[in-house]
């Protein structure tokens, strides 16, 4: 059977969260230009980096739960 690695959990939790929190300060960053098109671009950028986070959450969940199905095999 082929190698079957465990995703480094802690390094990819702390990945999300530091991209969370990176986008929320560009959101904040955003709030703070007086509007204009940087404010619409940052808004824009954090919602697609927040997108990003979900995904890699839900594509780690399911990751996870393949392993527990394999190692019960």
């Amino acid at each position: 059977m082929g190698d079957v690695r465990q995703p480094d959990d802690s390094a990819m939790k702390r990945l999300c969260n530091d991209l969370r929190q990176f986008a929320i300060q560009v959101r904040q960053l955003g709030y703070s230009v007086d509007g204009g098109m940087a404010e619409r671009e940052c808004l824009e950028l954090c919602e697609c980096m927040l997108v990003a986070v979900k995904d890699a959450e839900a594509r780690m969940a399911v990751a996870k739960s393949a392993l527990r199905a394999h190692t019960r095999c």
